[in-house]
């Protein structure tokens, strides 16, 4: 009688621990997550939560993203860049964060410091294309409740292809500083 009673106690733990073993690998893996890779429509739904997307936006937004993410991989990969190097430009662009430069001249500085060639940096700006390109195309799958609710850094997204602001209000406007012109007589 006791080596039944033992023999299913055996029985059941043969059963039992590869399935405790799966889900702790399960486990891991969630922790893990894709830690160090670029998830393109993981970030923009974080940058979205207070927008209030559907069910059908969310998947959506997954879907461009895992497209985009595999765009821009492809285009990374193409050119050359490891992680090892963008983790170097990284840690560059931190220490130069400060720096007196900005715009093109403190990338074309971050790219020369951290090593990039101009083939790298080219892949980098066509992958910025790319992922503008997907900002845009997810703002506009957004009714005009959530594009009001949009955060600031994403707003510039609503105005797509409408040219020059209306009044002359971009940063090149110099009317404040021109004499009106003389009047006809």
């Amino acid at each position: 009688m006791n080596f039944k009673v033992f023999g299913l106690l055996a029985l059941a733990a043969l059963i039992t621990i590869p399935a405790f073993a799966a889900d702790d690998e399960k486990e891991k893996k969630k922790k893990k997550g894709n830690k160090g890779q670029y998830n393109a429509g993981g970030q923009l739904l974080k940058q979205l939560q207070d927008v209030g997307l559907t069910d059908e936006q969310v998947a959506k937004v997954k879907e461009l993203g895992k497209d985009v993410t595999a765009k821009m991989k492809k285009i990374k990969d193409d050119a050359g860049i490891t992680s090892e190097l963008q983790k170097k430009r990284q840690e560059v662009f931190k220490a130069m964060q400060d720096s007196e430069k900005k715009g093109a001249e403190l990338v074309e500085a971050i790219n020369k410091e951290a090593g990039f060639s101009e083939a790298h940096a080219k892949a980098l700006k066509v992958c910025n294309e790319v992922r503008m390109e997907f900002h845009k195309s997810v703002v506009a799958l957004l009714d005009d409740d959530q594009k009001a609710k949009l955060p600031a850094r994403m707003k510039r997204f609503t105005n797509t292809k409408k040219g020059k602001k209306k009044g002359g209000q971009g940063k090149g406007d110099q009317s404040e500083k021109k004499k009106p012109a003389p009047a006809a007589e």
